[in-house]
């Protein structure tokens, strides 16, 4: 009974795998279910120490104007009685609020999407072992298009530069335990409308369409323990933003102890993707290559993302390692 509640909501997930991907707005990421938080804000400080991520992709390598994407993030529970080893029975019944920040930049060609968020969650316990966290995010997306790089087939053309800034949020609920996890959450929550667009007298104008989409993300993993020293860790992730399929990405992750991972992954009909990652101490780095499946695939050599994790104990505490996720 106890490993039947998450291989049933890893199996319900699995069933939408046969879905086509497309590109969604938001920045595309390989190493999202090492930093959950970045989908669902409800994973936000649900570790027992300062969680800080800082990351970089390049997309599509050797391709003129594809994406880069950086981001910074930290997270943490509030209080210390999370990060002691005399915690009472009490003390572990007892609700946590979390608290996390954003920063990023997504760079396409002469186009950029830059966001500031700040996340809210409250962990509830469930039973002993199980426990639901309820988050939101609220922040703001700047769109910009550089008009020096836009190239007309009339030199004499000259396009103007614009930007864009709009309120911006995210809700989500994340349930988990040593065993298994499961979320669902959406963001773009306001769906606000983009204030430029181009053409004779538009700029800054507005044009129908042009504006953000709500997306919906479904995600569950769970730990199938091998041995004392291994486990593996399967987990998929659903992404849904209309007019577009569904995506799927299919990943599993082998696990030693809390020091190395390799982990694959398969984000459907669009790439493949290898991952390995480190932990040593406080210090946790990870890698990870896309090899392109789609028709695009001629045209590039792939994609890299990096990865660079500081778990950072709380004070007079010692750091809680990441023992599973």
């Amino acid at each position: 009974m106890k490993r039947t509640l998450p291989l049933l909501l890893l199996s319900l997930l699995l069933l939408l795998a046969a879905a086509p991907a497309r590109a969604q707005q938001q920045a595309q990421y390989s190493q999202y279910m090492n930093n959950n938080s970045l989908l669902n804000p409800g994973a936000t400080g649900v570790e027992d120490y300062i969680d800080v991520k800082l990351s970089y992709r390049t997309q599509w390598v050797g391709l003129e104007g594809a994406p880069k994407t950086y981001y910074a993030s930290i997270s943490s529970s509030l209080g210390k009685w999370r990060s002691t080893s005399k915690r009472t029975i009490r003390d572990r019944h007892r609700p946590f609020h979390a608290l996390g920040a954003l920063v990023y930049n997504d760079v396409t060609g002469p186009t950029s999407r830059t966001g500031v968020y700040g996340s809210y969650a409250v962990n509830l316990v469930l039973t002993n072992k199980i426990r639901m966290a309820l988050g939101v995010s609220a922040g703001m997306q700047q769109f910009a298009v550089d008009g020096e790089q836009l190239h007309f087939f009339d030199p004499t053309t000259v396009a103007a530069s614009a930007a864009s800034r709009v309120l911006d949020g995210s809700v989500g609920v994340w349930v988990y335990s040593p065993d298994f996890y499961f979320g669902v959450s959406s963001a773009q929550l306001l769906a606000n409308r983009l204030n430029f667009s181009y053409g004779p007298n538009q700029v800054d104008a507005g044009a129908p369409g042009n504006s953000l989409r709500r997306h919906y993300f479904a995600t569950a993993g769970v730990r199938v323990k091998l041995d004392d020293d291994w486990s593996l860790v399967p987990s998929v992730l659903v992404k849904a933003v209309d007019p577009a399929p569904l995506s799927v990405d299919l990943n599993a992750k082998l696990k030693y102890q809390d020091l190395l991972w390799v982990g694959v992954s398969w984000r459907a009909f669009d790439s493949a993707v290898a991952m390995v990652g480190l932990s040593y101490e406080q210090l946790t780095l990870g890698y990870s290559y896309d090899a392109g499946l789609s028709g695009l695939s001629g045209y590039h050599a792939g994609s890299h993302e990096i990865l660079l994790g500081l778990r950072l104990k709380k004070k007079a505490q010692v750091v809680c390692t990441n023992k599973f996720w």
